[in-house]
């Protein structure tokens, strides 16, 4: 079937974004497609007919044609004409934030480390209609506790056992997401002006956090198995030296190390010696399943803070977190929730806690595990033999990929960009100016299957061959 040229007349009309016209027709063609009106294999007007229609130029039409090729909606043939392919797991072309535009065609975002989305807003939807009928109203728009009502922090130590880790209802903290367990463990185990330690490449959201308490960061060096335990016997020096490490022993990120079972053991007694507090960021460790070794704070649960979230298992709108420490220190951490959040969103916590005793969280992770261990296995087979990378290593929800010289990390962040790949700068993940990463993360989740994903990689894959950096263009001088 041919497509009426009106059709895009009307999707031009619809649309209240400002954009360029070419943007727009490109637009309108991922609108029709993923609202069903143009189907795989239908002919689209040719460029004269669809500029005669619209009132624009030919070349405008073109351009609008192009990007919506290179994004996989459309294909083009000489002398047959252009077809539609199907449709795109590329994100649509919007008007960016104030104002500005898309540099280029969007492929996929591959900078935001979250989890892959497939059966989860139909059971969101059977959830929220549960508990609106079922939950009493003053429970939902009232206070709760601010570590959490004793039914969650119980359904909350039944989470944390399927990763290993044997906790009380009086151990543990709701927090509200991740990010906010990580904040109140910062706060409850250093001052102001003091250093933590934390692996040389580190989540950014812990040197944010650090930076917003007044914590200076001190980078303990890692090889490819993870933090050198005799690098962070060094880092503590003096006997007044630093007082807590922050790591991620599971599934790091960025590297995607997961650390040995001997080598948490040598990092459980440097600390014993030491007398560090270990901040154990284990928000991936579900999704590695049994692969995943003990965690550090079930091999000494007397100086660990552990903390978890819901974000990288089942869904970052949830703002599912939780915290476990020592009973010492259980008070101080609900003073610092009151104090940050007063308590977490009575409503999400009600969601989270029927997903986690009715069986869904369980389904959800279950799902995630199998939809991420299909990612990786693609990104692998993709990246491994190419050329240009010298090493893939994969593990929960991204993959870190270093390049052959004389490709730079640098580099491919901005190739990556120029093909409509997202992908965050590697001196993100330093933590501190003298730790130069070697490699790239990618983010496995965002795309909308792994067919969508698998495009991007090859094109990224393509783009890394065709333009494959001299020597001479890597000099520094």
């Amino acid at each position: 079937m041919t497509a009426d040229p009106s059709l895009f007349a009307r999707l031009l009309a619809e649309d209240e974004h400002s954009a360029p016209a070419y943007r727009r027709i490109t637009q309108a063609i991922a609108t029709a497609v993923t609202t069903g009106r143009l189907a795989g294999g239908d002919r689209l007007p040719t460029h004269r007919e669809l500029a005669r229609e619209l009132g624009v130029s030919v070349p405008t039409v073109s351009r609008g044609y192009r990007e919506a090729e290179q994004q996989g909606l459309i294909s083009s043939t000489v002398g047959r004409g252009t077809f539609v392919t199907g449709v795109s797991g590329i994100p649509q072309l919007r008007e960016a934030p104030g104002g500005a535009q898309d540099a280029g065609p969007r492929q996929l975002d591959m900078a935001v480390n979250a989890p892959a989305r497939g059966i989860h807003d139909d059971l969101l939807r059977r959830a929220l209609t549960s508990i609106a009928s079922t939950a009493a109203p003053d429970g939902l728009l009232g206070y709760e506790p601010d570590i959490g009502t004793y039914e969650q922090r119980l359904a909350a130590c039944a989470w944390l056992a399927r990763g290993g880790l044997e906790a009380g209802p009086g151990q543990v903290a709701i927090c509200h997401g991740g990010q906010h367990a990580l904040l109140v463990a910062f706060a409850a185990a250093l001052r102001p002006g003091e250093t933590l330690l934390t692996e040389a490449l580190t989540y950014p959201g812990a040197k944010s956090a650090a930076q917003m308490l007044g914590l200076g960061l001190q980078a303990v060096a890692m090889d490819g198995h993870g933090l050198v335990p005799e690098a962070l016997d060094a880092a503590c020096g003096p006997a007044e030296g630093p007082r807590a490490l922050y790591c991620m022993p599971t599934a790091h990120n960025p590297t995607a190390i997961t650390l040995s079972p001997e080598r948490r053991q040598a990092i459980v007694e440097v600390a014993r010696r030491r007398d560090l507090l270990i901040i154990e960021d284990d928000v991936f460790g579900l999704l590695e399943g049994d692969a995943a070794p003990t965690p550090l704070a079930a091999l000494a649960p007397e100086r660990t803070l552990y903390l978890t979230s819901l974000s990288k298992t089942l869904a970052p709108g949830l703002r599912g977190g939780v915290l476990a420490g020592p009973p010492s220190m259980a008070d101080r951490i609900g003073a610092l929730i009151r104090a940050s959040v007063f308590n977490p969103s009575p409503l999400a916590n009600a969601v989270v806690l029927r997903w986690l005793t009715d069986g869904t969280a369980d389904r959800l992770l279950d799902w995630q595990r199998e939809e991420m261990a299909r990612r990786r296995e693609a990104a692998e087979q993709l990246l491994r033999p190419h050329p240009a990378v010298a090493r893939v290593r994969s593990a929960a929800l991204h993959a870190w990929v270093e390049p052959h010289e004389p490709w730079s990390a640098s580099e491919v962040v901005t190739l990556a960009e120029g093909l409509g790949i997202a992908i965050s700068p590697t001196p993100y993940f330093s933590a501190t100016e003298q730790t130069v990463p070697r490699g790239v993360r990618l983010c496995l989740g965002n795309a909308a299957d792994v067919g969508a994903l698998t495009s991007a990689l090859r094109t990224l894959a393509d783009g890394l061959e065709r333009g494959r950096p001299t020597w001479a263009s890597t000099t520094r001088v």
